[in-house]
Order: C-alpha cells, then sequence, then structure tokens
C-alpha cells in the first residue's frame, strides 16, 4: 500500500508539545477506554511477544482489560509469571493469560513455541510482534544471522508464517486478524543492506544494526498486508515514541546512552508508548485497509527535514515495494520455508 496522502491522526493535538513537560499524552489503557472496548473482546485471541517489562508489559496490560484471551512469550519464566499475577490483580474479571517461552534468536525456539501455542489454540485474531533487542555488541544468532536482524525480523518472520493459517482462518470482514510490528523511528538511519546484511563490509555498529532491523519489521508489516489483506489480514508497523526507562536499552554504549539522554526531553513513559501498539490493535480504522506506519496514535506522514530522528515521519524509504518483496522473498529462504505466493 503507498504512503497515506491524507494522515489519520485522531490524537494530534495531545502531540502537539513533544516534550513530556505537562504531558496530556494518552496511555494504552486510555485507547481501550476511548474504542469503548473495556471487557468487550473475551471472543477474540492475542498473542504478544516480549511482555516481561516496559512496552510488552503495558501492551498486555491494556489489552487484558478488554477481556480478551492473552498469549504471553517469555524468556524469564519467574518474571513473568509474576506479571501474571500482576495482571490479574489489577483486573481481575480478565481471562487468565497463558505463558509461552520464546528465544527469537534461535528459529527452534520460535517453532517451538509456534507449535505450543497451536497445539492449545485454533483461533488466532491478532499477533503483536513487541519483543527485540537494541544495540547490542556484534553477535550471531543460532541460525547463524546478525543478532539483531535474526531476532528482532527474521525470528517474528518465522512466527508469523507459522501462525498465519490461523490468522487468516480467525479474521472476518467487519473484523479482520492483525499483525502489529515494533518499527521505530530509528528506521530512518537505515534501508536493508541486501548485499552486507550482517554490516560485515562496511563495519558493525550497533545502532545501524538496530535501525536496519527496524526498517525490516516495516517491511514485513507492509508485505503482510499487501499479500494477505484482500484475505482479510492486516498489516501495520508502529514508532511507540522514545521510551528511555525500558529495557530496549541495557546494552547501548555509554556514547550511545549519552546521545539518548540529550534527548531525553522528549520521551514518554511506557504506558503511553504502548499506546500506538494497541490502537493498531483494536481501532476500527484499520478493518479495510493497512500496510501503513503509525506513530503519535495516528498514521505518520513523510519525516519533516528538520525532525528530531526520533520524531514520528517517516523516511523516503519506507514505502518500497521493491525492498519490501526482496526482504519477503530473502526472510523465506533464511529461515528454511518455502513461499506460498
Amino acid at each position: 500500500m503507498p504512503a497515506p496522502s491524507h494522515p489519520f491522526q485522531p490524537y494530534a493535538d495531545r502531540y502537539l508539545d513533544h516534550t513530556s513537560a505537562g504531558d496530556v499524552k494518552p496511555t494504552a489503557f486510555q485507547i481501550v477506554r476511548d474504542l469503548e472496548l473495556e471487557d468487550k473482546l473475551q471472543e477474540k485471541v492475542i498473542l504478544i511477544t516480549g511482555t516481561s517489562a516496559g512496552l510488552g508489559l503495558e501492551t498486555a496490560r491494556a489489552l487484558h482489560a478488554t477481556g480478551a484471551k492473552l498469549y504471553l512469550t517469555f524468556r524469564n519464566k519467574a518474571k513473568v509469571e509474576a506479571i501474571v499475577k500482576e495482571l490479574m490483580a489489577s483486573y481481575p474479571q480478565g481471562q487468565h493469560p497463558t505463558l509461552i517461552g520464546m528465544e527469537l534468536s534461535s528459529l527452534d525456539s520460535v517453532r517451538q513455541a509456534a507449535k505450543q501455542f497451536l497445539d492449545q489454540q485454533q483461533r488466532l485474531d491478532i499477533l503483536v510482534t513487541n519483543a527485540g533487542i537494541m544495540g547490542v555488541p556484534e553477535g550471531r544468532t543460532a541460525d547463524g544471522f546478525e543478532m539483531q536482524l535474526g531476532t528482532n525480523h527474521f525470528g517474528h518472520f518465522l512466527l508469523f508464517q507459522l501462525l498465519k493459517p490461523v490468522l487468516l482462518t480467525s479474521g472476518t470482514a467487519g473484523s479482520p486478524s492483525r499483525v502489529i510490528t515494533l518499527s521505530s523511528a530509528a528506521h530512518k538511519a537505515s534501508g536493508i543492506f541486501f548485499d552486507d546484511l550482517d554490516l560485515a563490509k562496511q563495519g558493525y555498529r550497533p545502532l545501524l544494526a538496530y535501525a536496519q532491523s527496524k526498517t525490516a519489521n516495516m517491511y514485513m508489516a507492509n508485505s503482510i498486508d499487501r499479500h494477505y489483506g484482500a484475505q482479510i489480514l492486516r498489516g501495520l508497523s508502529v514508532h511507540p515514541g522514545l521510551i528511555i526507562t525500558t529495557e530496549l536499552a541495557r546494552d547501548l554504549s555509554d556514547e550511545d546512552k549519552r546521545m539518548f539522554a540529550s534527548i531525553a526531553h522528549v520521551a514518554r513513559s511506557a504506558e503511553q508508548g504502548a499506546a500506538t501498539t494497541v490502537w493498531a490493535a483494536l481501532s476500527p480504522r484499520f478493518n479495510d485497509h493497512g500496510g501503513v506506519y503509525l506513530a503519535d496514535i495516528g498514521e505518520s506522514g513523510p519525516a519533516a527535514e528538520d525532525e528530531v530522528l526520533v520524531g514520528p515521519g517517516y523516511a523516503p524509504h519506507a514505502y518500497d515495494e521493491e525492498a519490501e518483496e526482496k526482504l519477503w522473498k530473502l526472510s523465506y529462504q533464511a529461515v528454511g520455508l518455502e513461499g506460498d505466493e
């Protein structure tokens, strides 16, 4: 789908001031209330990756309040079990979430997690690929991929493909299934280096590798919508805003941490950052279209020349069907699947 010519931005007045002073940015739970969906989605099934802290936790907290059945993936079982207790205590009328262990840096682990889900459930209305790593030192996944691209993109690509059959059978014309990928404004720093995916030729830089993976997340959502939108399965990508309080930045170098500290005045809370994800998952706006990049609880426009790196606009390479399709086919090969097109 081409970039929206007239982006829909229903909360634009809440983002006129991008600093955190006098903050009026909505939270994820406020979106559920605004859409009048508290305890209204008991028949829906939602799977969220990476829910032990930060954006994933706040996304799960808000979606739990809809009454939907949640499946939450984890790496640290004790941590996520404590979170489930917290969710049930804060909203006891919600359905008890089911936990699934998964390590995105291992395709075998992703396959096992998908099997565990499908052994229990033959419905999936919303998949939120929230988990991710950022700015880690150079390394390889269990399958030999550059660590950030392998974890943030290839792991989620395989998970989507394995769950695609139930996503396709769960949607209806009035309520299509959805895949929400967590991209980032960091995508503006890099397209996809098809001849240097691991950045070995140019020299590995942690934040450049992260940026490439975030463009890949956007391309995956765009491709899902293009390939399956007619089959009532929509794809959307989300920039949550600058969230300094999450564990995502734990591996950043001291220099990169100082850089982010210099723009901390435009940061927002995890509860606010998760609002765009929840809006993407629930808003009726996307019942009949998708393949768009969202930020500030709205459809993004092109980035202004003077926009800060973490601003809501998208890069010129954000909507590139040729590059999206190239990555789509490459990803099938990378995870050992044959394309179905």
